[in-house]
């Protein structure tokens, strides 16, 4: 197998495996297999420094060696002969018992150049298997959306609704980071997967996932509605087999309704779902288990409604700049974080976040010992505002150093009552860092002075007081 010197592949390895024991396999030839490949200008995209195509024709290659002698298939292909052509769109191995070197040969001289007609592909793949009672395996591998203004979700809808009989795998491959949701829901609507490749071992675990199972899909399903502030939202979804960990399925809802709920197709058994809200901050994670047994369908609808934390941040009353961070109550894990400055339009900070539980802690910018405030708890309800602030106070140290008249470079260290060293820096012998200033809270503290070139240091104490300001200049000795 191919899989064991996939190493970056081992997620969709998982994925192949669980797939396979999704359902019986079918009889070896007892369904027809049809692949439609992706032939636009595109695919001349390189991975890894390899060409997309080429990676394509050795995985596709390696994948027909292992189909068994019996199988009938066929190959489509678009985008392979003309630019600028929608209507290119080739039947390039009419559907017939497999003949690998043959099959194999014309996936080689494939030759990208055009558009990407997926739409009208997929209806010349329903042509060719139109009226056959076994049924079929269609899978489309495309490294991008449709170009030519078609739909490929409403073709597979119609070529269902017309009684053919197929299921439909697409394998997005280099798609990560756009818009697939024409892909996932024309997936859905042929009651198959759509499978994300990244690479050539994630191309070829993808496409033995995808020829493993059985045209008769699992009569089980899962079906997940997401939701935020009353709109469909778009969440990805995880199922794995419990106990294992093995993927059973994946997809995600998007805020389009054909696949907003998003349908998974699951034998009978338990299994852990993890669903997680794109493009939301907060609590974005739900969690749960379900079983099928002898089929049927699960249906479970999401909230991620969102309401708002509002975080001021004040020193001394006037509005002070601070950072925050809002944690999932319980978890801790971070949900959101940024921070206030000092202007009235950020301050406080509004942050829009799913309804839930959280704790918010802020930490002071301004304060050289950079403290840190817990809030508390606070509940978000959706559309709900929650107002939470915070009052540092602080006080001025200044502390410079003379000679004879003359400003001396000093390296000045603060200490606190407990000896702990709040603040440290130099005063060169620049009037606008000589006295230099420190921002502390109230309280006693320990100041040690010594000269960049000298060996001895001096030492004071100095009491801080909230909105106060105390200066203290060194006559250092002179050197004479």
């Amino acid at each position: 197998m191919r899989f064991d010197r996939c190493r970056s592949g081992l997620c969709l390895l998982a994925l192949a495996i669980a797939l396979f024991t999704l359902a019986p396999a079918p009889a070896q030839g007892a369904s027809d297999l049809v692949l439609i490949l992706d032939g636009s200008g595109s695919m001349w995209g390189q991975i890894e420094g390899e060409n997309k195509i080429v990676i394509a024709r050795r995985v596709l290659s390696e994948l027909i060696d292992a189909l068994p002698d019996d199988q009938t298939v066929a190959l489509v292909a678009y985008g392979h002969r003309r630019k600028a052509d929608c209507s290119d769109i080739e039947l390039v191995a009419p559907l017939a018992a497999i003949d690998k070197a043959a099959l194999k040969a014309t996936v080689n001289g494939l030759n990208p150049k055009g558009k990407t007609p997926i739409t009208k592909s997929v209806q010349q793949a329903f042509e060719v298997i139109r009226g056959r009672p076994q049924g079929a395996t269609v899978i489309l591998v495309s490294d991008g959306l449709e170009t030519c203004n078609g739909d490929p979700c409403a073709a597979v809808r119609a070529a269902k609704q017309e009684g053919i009989n197929f299921v439909m795998h697409i394998v997005g491959f280099d798609v990560a980071g756009e818009d697939v949701s024409q892909l996932e829901c024309a997936a859905q609507a042929g009651n198959g997967l759509f499978l994300s490749a990244e690479n050539a071992c994630e191309l070829g675990a993808a496409l033995e996932a995808a020829v493993a199972l059985p045209v008769d899909v699992p009569a089980g399903q899962l079906s997940v509605k997401a939701l935020a502030d009353g709109e469909l939202h778009d969440v990805s979804i995880n199922v794995s087999h419990a106990g294992t960990g093995e993927e059973a399925g994946s997809g995600r809802t998007y805020g389009d309704p054909a696949t907003n709920p998003r349908l998974i197709p699951l034998a009978d058994g338990r299994y852990d779902v993890t669903v997680v809200a794109v493009g939301l901050r907060g609590d974005v994670r739900r969690e749960f288990q379900i079983e099928i047994a002898d089929g049927g369908l699960i249906e479970k609808e999401l909230d991620f409604s969102t309401g708002e934390i509002a975080i001021g941040v004040t020193r001394n009353g006037e509005l002070s700049d601070a950072v925050y961070k809002v944690l999932v109550a319980g978890s801790g894990e971070e949900a959101a974080s940024g921070r206030t400055y000092t202007s009235a339009k950020s301050n406080p900070a509004v942050v829009r976040i799913t309804a839930g539980d959280y704790e918010v802690r802020v930490g002071s910018v301004e304060i050289v010992s950079r403290p840190w405030a817990e809030l508390g708890r606070v509940t978000v309800a959706p559309q709900g505002r929650v107002a939470v602030s915070q009052d540092y106070a602080s006080g001025l140290l200044k502390v410079g150093a003379r000679r004879d008249g003359e400003l001396v470079d000093v390296v000045v260290k603060v200490y606190d009552a407990g000896g702990k060293q709040v603040a440290t820096s130099r005063t060169y012998t620049a009037e606008k860092s000589n006295p230099k200033s420190f921002t502390l809270e109230p309280g006693t503290y320990r100041v040690r002075v010594k000269e960049v070139r000298g060996a001895e240091a001096h030492e004071f104490e100095v009491t801080v007081v909230a909105g106060g300001s105390a200066e203290h200049m060194v006559e250092v000795p002179s050197n004479d």
